[in-house]
């Protein structure tokens, strides 16, 4: 096993991707109501399911399951426990769709629900045979349950917006974008959120929590010469 990456010409390409680098700050389309941004769509499926967890009034945003990916998952077995007030953490399916935000140039993502992803879906199949010519404005309208998400076609940009556009042309969005940008968390990460939501973690987890004063490697104080 190796720690380098790339070779060559496959280096090059890879440092010159608009998605090599990920700002987390700027990466997710968040909209208030009213809000929108200018996207390009750069292909007609440039999006991914994945089964995602939350419990808001828990404090346990919306993240990526990890059993899909092999590995035994806190926030199922939480959501499976029959505490009544932890069933909400059982997965369901969300959508991840990648976008090229003309204004910021770069690649972003929106994170949507299975009924928001509907819509967002029926209008990318409308337009696919002009995704190379088009842009569209990706608005927000209403709140909470009320909630719409549209894309709606620029039918003509003005010049300097249409260098923005063709920046894009030879962009494309690999599978390891959305892998990087769902930021699973660890399986003991996911005990340490549910034992901060008030879950009994004792009592389903008890064997896999850490013994008092032992901390990880890096929490604790290590010295160099202690490493080898």
């Amino acid at each position: 096993m190796s720690v380098i990456t790339a070779k060559g010409k496959a280096a090059k390409e890879s440092a010159n991707k608009k998605n090599s680098s990920i700002d987390f700050k700027k990466v997710y389309i968040r909209l208030k109501d009213g809000d929108s941004v200018r996207v390009r769509l750069l292909t007609p499926e440039d999006y991914v399911e994945y089964r995602a967890h939350s419990a808001y009034l828990q404090g346990i945003f919306t993240q990526p399951c990890i059993h899909p990916a092999g590995q035994k998952c806190a926030h199922c077995e939480a959501g499976h426990s029959g505490l009544e007030e932890f069933q909400g953490l059982r997965a369901r399916k969300r959508y991840l769709f990648a976008m090229a935000d003309l204004d910021e140039g770069i690649i972003r993502v929106f994170d949507a629900s299975k009924g928001q992803a509907q819509g967002i879906i029926q209008t990318i199949e409308q337009y696919t045979d002009h995704l190379r010519d088009l842009a569209f404005v990706f608005k927000r309208t209403g709140t909470k349950v009320e909630t719409s998400f549209t894309l709606n076609p620029i039918i003509k940009l003005k010049p300097e917006d249409q260098e923005k556009f063709d920046s894009f042309n030879e962009t494309t969005v690999e599978d390891d974008f959305y892998e990087t940008v769902l930021q699973p968390r660890t399986r003991q990460q996911q005990i340490e959120e549910l034992e901060k939501a008030g879950f009994p973690i004792e009592r389903f987890f008890g064997n896999e929590l850490q013994d008092d004063g032992v901390k990880p490697l890096g929490e604790a104080e290590v010295k160099p010469e202690d490493l080898f």
